[in-house]
């Protein structure tokens, strides 16, 4: 993706992202970098995805596969090089954001359907802690349920 290209992709999200009145800035920009985060997945643009990603951010997770479901914390990187190898086919779709920020600490509740080749394939909801620096936020961690039942189809309007 070029420059031009890749502005008017992150232009677009913002739009996109334009929330409801009442929101402060700082809530706006946290969306909006929530927004880049799953537009570089939808995109297969790593570089976007790494942009917002603060370093050594890291998945939460309930690992339930082989008995009692137990915490597991891991590093971001596999997810990214994924997301490089995905072709475009995975597509994240957050609806109903709730945002909190007090100062520089930002904690966005973001439902969602997670697709695969437009297909649903899980989802639930998503908890993202972000960190303000001096190049804006920064997502440190990203916490979420997956579940297969009683997902919401947000592409099927």
């Amino acid at each position: 993706m070029n420059r031009r290209t890749r502005a008017l992709a992150i232009a677009t999200v913002l739009v996109a992202a334009s929330p409801a009145s009442g929101q402060s800035a700082d809530e706006q920009e946290v969306l909006a970098t929530i927004q880049r985060l799953f537009e570089g997945m939808r995109t297969a643009d790593t570089l976007m995805v790494r942009f917002v990603l603060a370093e050594g951010a890291r998945f939460a997770m309930l690992d339930a596969r082989n008995g009692p479901a137990r915490v597991v914390v891991q590093s971001m990187d596999g997810w990214v090089r994924g997301i490089g190898a995905s072709n475009k086919r995975w597509d994240e779709q957050i609806y109903d954001p709730q945002v909190r920020v007090d100062g520089a600490l930002a904690q966005a509740w973001t439902p969602y359907t997670f697709y695969l080749d437009k297909a649903v394939r899980h989802c639930g909801v998503n908890s993202i802690e972000l960190l303000k620096d001096a190049t804006g936020w920064k997502v440190t961690q990203i916490s979420d349920t997956q579940r297969r039942d009683g997902c919401r189809d947000v592409l099927k309007k």
